[in-house]
C-alpha cells in the first residue's frame, strides 16, 4: 500500500477510536477544530469549525501588516499559495517529499502517542490478552507504515 493510503488509514483509525471514547492523542486536533465529544457517551456535543481558533486565525481574526497593507489570514494564504505555485513552475529542481515530510512526522507522532495511550488504557482492564491483541494490531500497522515510508523515500 502506498504512503498516502497508510496516512489516511491511520488517521481514520485514530479518529474512530477517539469517537468511540478511547483516550487517544487525536483529541487536541479536535479541540483546535472546535469539535467536542462527550467522553462517557461518545456523543457529539458541538462541531463548530467556523468558530474554531484555527479557522479564525486563518481566515477571519488576525489582520497581518504586509508592506504597509493590512491583509487578513485568508488573503495572505492565497497570496502565499499562488506565489508558491508560480515559483514551483520555474523551479523544477526541488524535492516534493520535503513538503510531505511534516505531515508524515505529525501522523507518525500522533500514532505513536495514541498507541501508548491505548495500550495504557487496555492495561487498566487487567486483561493481558486484550493488551496483547491491541499491541499486535498497532505494532503490525506501525511496521507497515514504516515499510511504506522506507519504500516512498527510497524510491525517490
Amino acid at each position: 500500500m502506498k504512503l498516502g493510503g497508510w496516512m489516511v488509514m491511520l488517521t481514520a483509525m485514530m479518529m474512530f477510536l477517539t469517537f468511540m471514547g478511547v483516550p487517544t492523542s487525536f483529541t487536541p486536533t479536535l479541540d483546535i477544530l472546535n469539535i467536542d465529544i462527550n467522553s462517557s457517551t461518545s456523543e457529539l456535543q458541538e462541531a463548530d469549525i467556523e468558530g474554531s481558533t484555527l479557522f479564525k486565525s486563518l481566515f477571519i481574526d488576525e489582520a497581518i501588516d504586509l508592506f504597509g497593507i493590512s491583509l487578513s489570514g485568508g488573503i495572505l494564504i492565497a497570496l502565499i499559495g499562488g506565489g508558491s505555485l508560480i515559483i514551483g513552475l520555474f523551479a523544477k529542481g526541488y524535492d516534493v517529499s520535503l513538503v510531505i515530510l511534516p505531515f508524515i512526522i505529525a501522523v507518525a507522532g500522533i500514532y505513536v502517542s495514541t498507541f501508548w495511550k491505548v495500550i495504557s488504557y487496555m492495561a487498566t482492564f487487567d486483561q493481558w490478552w486484550m493488551t496483547s491483541i491491541v499491541g499486535l494490531i498497532f505494532g503490525t500497522l506501525a511496521i507497515g507504515f514504516i515499510v511504506s515510508c522506507v519504500d516512498y523515500f527510497a524510491g525517490r
